[in-house]
């Protein structure tokens, strides 16, 4: 359910890796997260009767993120069974069909599990950020393009944390087969923050996708210094910089102060 807000109605919507969330110091939960991530799938494919090899089945992994990075400069995702089913594919053609859509969703659920088991860290200070933009009566939201994780551990980690009921609505690129910079992916938050484009205001680390996206779609932009850099490049320029979305607030209250009310 939306709050109630005074019309016309105004956001803020977030990007989430880079802006929100972070592997820090040496990344010892990431390095976890990929050795669960083998481990937990290959438990799934044994107990189906399929026998694959360790390191081929990490290079099988590494060769889906590199394709999902490379499909997001595009504006493009799957779902994450797509992605896998297609992964399990370069592995023998006909596994995928061997082990059918439960078997996919079963290795799915094991890559989750070791999201939820091993993840990466909330920037402290970004749960009382949140509470504090909210407090500006607007709309608060989530635009994320997604790598190796459903929006499903996504949403039980969020409620692990605290942080699930901080967005009002959250667009997940591997939900919606769009990823930033699509405009459509923007618009579509919008449409469910039942906010104009002109009246919102996006948040994140990456020129390409988040602030020439978002821009592209008639948005005001924050650019967090020291993100991603994308491989292609932009010639757009965001409207704020901070170095940490931590120092967002007085932006926050400078762009709701140039608004026509």
């Amino acid at each position: 359910m939306l709050r109630s807000v005074s019309s016309p109605s105004t956001a803020v919507t977030f990007d989430l890796w880079g802006t929100l969330i972070f592997e820090f110091g040496t990344k010892p939960n990431s390095i976890k997260r990929r050795q669960l991530r083998a481990d937990y799938s290959l438990d799934v494919l044994t107990g189906l009767g399929e026998s694959v090899e360790h390191s081929n089945f990490v290079a099988v992994l590494n060769t889906i993120s590199e394709d999902i990075i490379a499909a997001h400069d595009e504006a493009r995702d799957s779902s994450l069974a797509e992605w896998i089913e297609s992964g399990l594919a370069l592995i023998d053609r006909d596994l995928p069909k061997r082990i059918g859509g439960s078997g996919v969703t079963a290795v799915v659920d094991a890559i989750d599990r070791s999201f939820i088991e091993s993840p990466p860290t909330l920037l402290d200070g970004s749960l009382d950020l949140l509470e504090r933009v909210r407090g500006r009566g607007v709309h608060v939201g989530l635009i994320s393009n997604a790598g190796l994780t459903s929006s499903k551990a996504f949403r039980v980690w969020f409620e692990q944390i605290g942080l699930l009921d901080k967005f009002e609505y959250m667009a997940f690129s591997n939900d919606l087969a769009m990823a930033k910079p699509a405009k459509q992916i923007f618009e579509l938050a919008l449409n469910a923050l039942e906010t104009r484009p002109a009246r919102a205001l996006h948040v994140g680390d990456n020129m390409h996708a988040d602030v020439a996206g978002a821009a592209a779609a008639g948005m005001s932009t924050v650019w967090v210094r020291g993100g991603i850099e994308s491989s292609t490049p932009t010639q757009t320029k965001p409207d704020y910089a901070v170095d940490s979305v931590l120092e967002l607030i007085p932006v926050v209250d400078r762009w709701l102060d140039s608004l026509e009310k």
